[in-house]
Parts: C-alpha cells; structure tokens; sequence
C-alpha cells in the first residue's frame, strides 16, 4: 500500500492513478490466487509503481518550489509537511508564566511583549563587553574611512524598483497594509513616497509611523506552554520595507567602494550567502582534515541580534564614514521602536 504525507492526488498523474486502482486490484486476486509466479509478478508491479511515484512526487515538489514566489517559504512547509512538524495556530497558545496558566489572547500577547522585550536586558547583563572595546578593536584591524557617506535623494523610478524587489505577500503589517496591496499602487503613490523619503534623508530622521511593527510568537519546539520555545517573528510596516530596502541600497555601495566588508563576510552581502559560507566551511575542513592539522571550535551566539549594543554599532558606523545626517537617520531608525505582539487578532499594548 503506498502512503505519504503530501495528498495522492495532489502530484499523481493520471497514468499512476490508473497504475494504484491495478495494483489494488492485484492485492485482491493475491487472496485467492497464492502461485509463487503471481506473487511475483505482484511485487514486480508494486516496485515499478512506487518508482514511479517517486519520481512523479520529486517533480511535482521541484516545480512547487520552483514556482513559488518565497522558495525559503514553501521549502520549509514541504519539509514540516513530510516530516509531521506541526506548529501551533497563535489562537490556540496557552501559556505557564510564573506558576500561573494564561489563556486570553490578550494576555498571552502582553506576556510574550513582555518576553521578548526582556531577552536583550537579560541576555547582554551576562557579557562582558563595551563600545570602548569594540571599537578598539575595529581600529585595530580597520583603518578608518575617510571618505564622508551622505545618502543621495531618491526618485520615483528608485522607490517602484526597490519595491518589486519585495516578495508577494498577504500579510497586514501593524496598519492593516500589505505588499501587494501596495504593489497594485505604487506607480501611483511613488512620487509621494519619494518626496516623504527625501525629506527624512535631508532632516536625518526616520519616520515614527515606520518603527511600529507586529509580532507574531512562531512555535519552535519543547513545550508550547513555553514563551522561551518560541521566537519572534516581525512584521515591518510595508511603507518601512520599501525606506529600509533604498538606505540599504546606497549603504552597500559605499561599503563596496570602500572595501569595508571583510573578504570572509558572506551574509548581508551583494552575490553571497550563507550557503557559500557553509561551502567554504566544508572545503577548509577537508583541506585540513587531509593535512591533519585542524581542530574546529563552534560557537554559537544565542540571540546574536538582540546582543547588539545600539551605542558599539553607532560608533562603528561613524569609524566606516557614517557621519553627519547621515547617521542622525541611522540612529532615529534604531531609536524609540515600538513592538506589538499579535495574538489571534488581539494586540499587546507596546
């Protein structure tokens, strides 16, 4: 009997349809007809049949993936669905906080604000670090830029570019706004979306509207009663993704120009990802493993993000040659953020 997690009809063309109504039609004549030779020629046939769909399976999964406008998305779901992971709806999380059972919507969104706000603190209180530090060491190994980095303005060509680069998704921000909501306008609103950035580029400040994001709690093992077996996923205003997208643009740039980025950075970086970084890794253990003079240490930076001290990065900034305005935009975007955890429709308080 073939069996498996993706739904039968869902992949198998109409000839393997066909092929399992014959097979089933084998396994009932096997009842009474037991001669070695059509035992044989049964298994022969059900062999072929689960080749068969194997194959037809592996391409529908291909082309789905293939197809697909976020492959990330739709690799992971196909993985969860072919191994059985099922995740929690966020209407149906309950919590255990501090001895006491919490249900509400409401509440469970406030204890996961009040969660994920916490990490940092509790996090960054066990490391024995500092921005004198940090940045004594950037000058050690990095000269400092002197080139001066000033964002130029933007135009509507600019923003409708930067923003079809976006993937489609449904999703409402904290505002109700999608992407494609706004992609079946941004020809329209473009021009005005270009002049609001200009102005935050002239002043250095990035829009308040633009830091309110939505939290969504994504189940990632353990109890579900855990608030620590879950991460934060974050919705950034869409209007934010299109800001972000065009300062990102311009920064890389000067970085490139001015051979900031370390040869071994492959995250975050035009042409490389962390893929090419997991190759690298496995080509230098073979070298070594060959040459018999290697020893690995893997060390993992638990909350690395939330460990980063908004005053080290604003002083590595200005030693890379963000300086100026420039830098008032980066340091207004860091500040005064404004998170709201979504649970079921109900919203923590921020």
């Amino acid at each position: 009997m073939i069996t498996d997690t993706l739904v039968f009809s869902e992949w198998a063309t109409t000839e393997l349809h066909k092929s399992r109504q014959r097979l089933y039609d084998l396994y009932a004549i096997r009842e009474y007809n037991t001669s070695d030779e059509f035992k044989k020629n049964v298994q022969l046939f059900s062999k072929q049949f689960k080749r068969e769909c194997i194959l037809a399976k592996s391409i529908f999964i291909q082309n789905k993936i293939k197809n697909s406008s976020n492959v990330i998305k739709t690799t992971w779901n196909i993985i969860n669905q072919e191994t059985g992971r099922v995740t929690p709806r966020t209407n149906d999380i309950k919590l255990d906080v501090d001895n006491k059972s919490i249900t509400s919507a409401f509440e469970v969104a406030t204890a996961f604000e009040t969660f994920f706000t916490n990490i940092p603190v509790s996090t960054t209180k066990s490391l024995k670090s500092s921005p004198d530090t940090a940045l004594s060491l950037l000058k050690f190994n990095v000269p400092e830029c002197n080139d001066t980095f000033k964002f130029r303005h933007v135009s509507s060509s600019d923003v409708i570019k930067a923003f079809k680069l976006l993937n489609n998704k449904k999703t409402n921000d904290l505002w109700g706004i999608s992407v494609n909501v706004v992609k079946s306008l941004i020809d329209i609103i473009a021009p005005d979306l270009s002049f609001i950035f200009n102005n935050c580029i002239d002043c250095g400040v990035f829009p308040d509207l633009m830091k309110h994001s939505k939290l969504v709690p994504l189940f990632k093992s353990g109890s579900t009663t855990d608030p620590s077996n879950f991460r934060p996923i974050s919705v950034l205003p869409t209007l934010s993704k299109i800001f972000e997208k065009l300062i990102l643009n311009q920064l890389l740039h000067f970085f490139n120009k001015n051979d900031l980025l370390h040869g071994q950075q492959f995250g975050f970086t035009r042409g490389r990802s962390t893929t090419d970084a997991g190759v690298e890794l496995v080509k230098n253990i073979f070298e070594a493993w060959e040459s018999r003079d290697a020893l690995g240490v893997f060390c993992d930076l638990s909350k690395a993000f939330d460990c980063v001290q908004h005053e080290t990065l604003i002083r590595k900034l200005h030693h890379y040659g963000i300086r100026g305005i420039a830098l008032d935009l980066m340091i207004s975007y860091l500040n005064d953020r404004i998170q709201k955890v979504d649970v079921n429709g109900k919203r923590s308080n921020g």
